[in-house]
This record gives structure tokens, sequence and C-alpha cells, in this order.
């Protein structure tokens, strides 16, 4: 963190985090999932951080987690901060305004700045449609070449039907409603766009997205497959699919050596687990 106060103040939220309001105790398994995200945000690689932010907004739009992506913002790592900006992006929560808000006026990496905009925007706060406005008409500069990146990105996307269909995928386009949509699009983007993942893992993303009896078999196999991109693809689509009947079958993967994999699988376990409560 950008000062020991920070740390400290983010340690403490970690401790605490996921927790159920008026609830003492999590079920083992819950536990367990809650320690394996506590491990990987308080790491000190800034690459598995990343992963556990992108992780965390999978679970779902609750008080703790929120404070904890909202203390990321002041993440000393920029793509961490770039990351917990997105996630906070996928939430909707209208109490990270004014977290969004300090990282735009005071973040002094354009990216960072340009991806709390977006956050805002989503937030349909004016501030971000301003700021959004002022890229735009060139009054303020998303540098590191950040907007034209992302605009070659997105012709790419569409320069084949495969990468195509998988574009529309990652907008969460055909995936069965979860109470506050749009939870973990960050962590599928960002999984999508892993130079690593495998065509099977694509397919599965694709074959996948309805409860029917195949996309059943196929996750369950899935989640066991020696591919970690398969593995990690089978995870996120548990819980965008709301599949609260493979909600133990992730728990292997609380112990799976990739963090792409564990960090997911303890997410979907907890966005379907405090779901239920």
């Amino acid at each position: 963190m950008k000062s020991l106060l920070g740390f400290i103040t983010l340690f403490l939220a970690a401790s605490a985090l996921w927790q159920v309001r008026g609830q003492t105790k999590l079920t083992p398994h819950a536990e367990k999932a809650r320690a394996v995200l506590k491990e990987g945000i308080e790491a000190k690689d800034p690459d598995i951080r990343i992963q556990a932010i992108i992780a965390c907004s999978m679970i779902g739009r609750k008080e703790r987690v929120i404070s904890v992506l909202e203390h990321f913002l002041e993440d000393k790592d920029v793509q961490a901060r770039i990351a917990a900006a997105n996630a906070l992006s996928d939430l909707k929560s209208p109490e990270s305004k004014g977290a969004l808000e300090k990282a735009l006026k005071e973040d002094d990496v354009p990216e960072v700045a340009f991806a709390a905009a977006k956050a805002l925007h989503s937030l349909k706060d004016p501030t971000g449609d301003q700021a959004l406005l002022d890229v735009f008409e060139g009054k303020t500069k998303a540098n590191s070449s950040f907007v034209r990146k992302q605009a070659r990105g997105f012709k790419r996307e569409f320069h084949s039907f495969q990468s195509g269909a998988i574009f529309v995928v990652s907008q969460g386009m055909g995936y069965v409603p979860v109470p506050g949509a749009g939870e973990g699009l960050s962590a599928l983007s960002e999984l999508i766009s892993d130079p690593d993942l495998s065509p099977r893992a694509s397919a599965l993303l694709l074959l996948a997205t309805e409860k029917t009896p195949q996309a059943t078999s196929l996750l369950q196999k899935a989640l066991t497959d020696d591919e970690w991109s398969v593995r990690a693809a089978a995870a996120q689509l548990v819980a965008h699919t709301a599949r609260a009947d493979l909600r133990q079958s992730l728990v292997p993967l609380f112990e799976d050596k990739k963090e792409k994999v564990r960090f997911r699988a303890a997410g979907a376990y907890l966005h379907l687990y405090l779901q239920e409560r």
C-alpha cells in the first residue's frame, strides 16, 4: 500500500472479509475459500494480488468485499489499481463512488484515472461521464496509448467468428442472470484475453453457458481437467451460470497450484454460498 496506515486498514478489512452481517462463523469450506482469497490479496507479488482482486469481483456486492476493493485503488502497483477499478465497475455499488472519484482526481497514472472514470460511468455518475468526454475531446490524456490499444483490441475481438463469439460471451450475454448482473465480468474478460487460454477452454466457455445435462457433465469433467485454463473456465462458468449444484465440486480447486484457478474457485464458491444466506 502507499502507506503503512493503508496497509493496516487493508489487513483489518481482509481479516473480516466476506463475513455475513450477524453471522459469527462460516462453514469450513466457506472459511477455506475466504482464506484462499485473503492469502492472495495480502501477497507481496503484485501479479498474485491482481488475480485475487479479479476473483473478488465474482463474489458479489457484499459490503466487506467492496471495502477491500476500494483499498486496492491505492495499491502501489498500477495494474492492481486498474484491476480494482474494473472489479468495482462490475459490482456497480453506489457506495464506491467516493473512492472512485478520489482515484479519478488524485491518481497520477492516466490509465488508472481512465479505469475509474469508466467505473463511475457504469454507476451513471456524471463525474465519470465528464471525464470520458474530456478524454474524447482531447482535454485529458489516457496515456501509454491506453485508449488506442483498447480500440485495436476491440477490433481484434471481431476479426474471426470464433473470437467474435467469445467477445459476446465476455460481455455476459447468454448467461443465466445472477444477482448483481455483471459480477465477475472483469474476471471473465481477463481469462478470455489470456494468451495461454487453450482452444478447449474457449470451447467450454461457449458450450456450457446453459443449465442442461450436457453442460453439467462438461463442467464436472472440466473442473478436474489436466489443463489449468479449462479448470479456470469451468470455475468461472459455475459462478456465472449460478450452478449451486456444482458448488461442492469447487472445493478441491482451493488447493490448485495455479492462482488463476484457485482464486476463481474460491470466488465462485463464496458467490454461490453467500447468495443462499
